[in-house]
């Protein structure tokens, strides 16, 4: 059986809308960050107004 660590990202819409739009570089910046150390996007969700929730996840390593 597989097992998974998962870390969780807030982005604060504030903080990531740029007038309208989102500010795309700061959210791929944060993934491809985690994705240099080996974690992987396990979900994505846009919470209302509140903001951007990412959770991402690892494969544990077998015993």
């Amino acid at each position: 059986m597989r097992r998974y660590s998962y870390k969780v990202e807030f982005f604060p819409i504030e903080e990531v809308q740029v007038e309208k739009e989102i500010d795309t570089e700061r959210i791929e910046e944060t993934l491809n960050s985690y994705a240099g150390r080996g974690w992987r996007l396990g979900q994505i969700a846009l919470c209302g107004q509140l903001g951007l929730i990412c959770v991402f996840e690892e494969e544990e390593a077998g015993e």
